[in-house]
């Protein structure tokens, strides 16, 4: 550090960066070959102006990710219309870029596998019940089950939509959506981004708004109609608990402490989202073609 500069800690691996004047944030990868994907991802899509970035700075560390802090922005809230409307409509033209960037000769990025990576969650979770008992009842811990195994049945008994492969954000929460001080939507933190299909990120989107709408799936739909094309595998995994299975498996693997903070609110999570979910099955089934 020198004396022009300033730091501030955000995260672990984030920090605001104050430099002759000019402030920036900055996130050290412990990856050269994540750092690497972040870096080409955001080189791609400034090439062809894509809009809902923040740009990347050429800086000497490989690892280091430097760019301009955006002063006022704030997260997007799912509770509120217009950030559901903005931010899926971002979502729309990142995935729209397919039109015209071929994102499969991006040899960086992985390709995104929603069911797989969901059986490994479940099974997961499935081993850990023991440890879990300590803070969740045993009938929510098998409703969770059951849920999760009914709704990737189902999943697997329906044709995969047809559409070709684009760049998937891969983690759609709302602090990874910003809202500048101008209101331009920012998507940020593409450490998780991948080749997939647009119909899984709007999956994942909408299991992030779902609880904060009460999980109205007909109220999302009705409010975004693009939502309406989507496949019948598509629907089906709005069935699957995905975020309360990935949150308790955060926690299980935290220190005790941490644990200990957390489990109160998650567990009023959990219990929330399980008196929604005949209400969501029976929604969801009913718009299945």
């Amino acid at each position: 550090m020198t004396e022009h500069q300033r730091f501030t800690k955000i995260k672990q691996n984030v920090w605001k960066m104050e430099s002759g004047g000019a402030v920036y944030s900055v996130k050290k990868y412990a990856s050269l070959a994540q750092a690497v994907k972040v870096r080409q991802v955001h080189q791609v899509l400034s090439a062809h102006d894509f809009p809902h970035i923040v740009p990347v700075l050429e800086k000497q560390d490989p690892l280091l990710l430097m760019q301009p802090w955006l002063e006022g922005a704030r997260a997007v809230n799912f509770k509120r219309r217009i950030d559901r409307i903005d931010s899926f409509k971002a979502l729309q033209a990142l995935h729209d870029t397919k039109s015209h960037i071929d994102w499969s000769a991006v040899s960086c990025l992985p390709y995104y596998h929603m069911l797989e990576k969901w059986d490994v969650r479940l099974a997961k979770f499935s081993e850990l019940q023991e440890m879990c008992e300590q803070f969740l009842p045993l009938r929510l811990i098998e409703e969770l089950l059951v849920y999760g195994q009914d709704a990737l049945k189902i999943c697997k008994k329906q044709a995969p939509p047809v559409n070709s492969l684009t760049l998937l954000h891969g983690d759609v929460v709302h602090h990874n959506i910003l809202r500048d001080a101008l209101g331009q939507i920012r998507f940020i933190d593409f450490d998780l981004a991948c080749l997939g299909t647009a119909e899984d990120e709007r999956v994942l989107w909408m299991h992030r708004v779902l609880p904060q709408i009460s999980y109205n799936s007909v109220f999302l739909m009705g409010e975004h109609p693009d939502l309406q094309t989507l496949s019948n595998q598509s629907l089906a995994k709005l069935l699957y608990p995905n975020e309360v299975l990935r949150e308790w498996l955060h926690l299980l693997s935290l220190p005790v402490a941490q644990q200990q903070r957390m489990v109160n609110k998650l567990l009023q999570f959990t219990e929330t989202a399980l008196s929604h979910w005949p209400r969501l099955w029976y929604d969801v089934e009913r718009m299945m073609k």
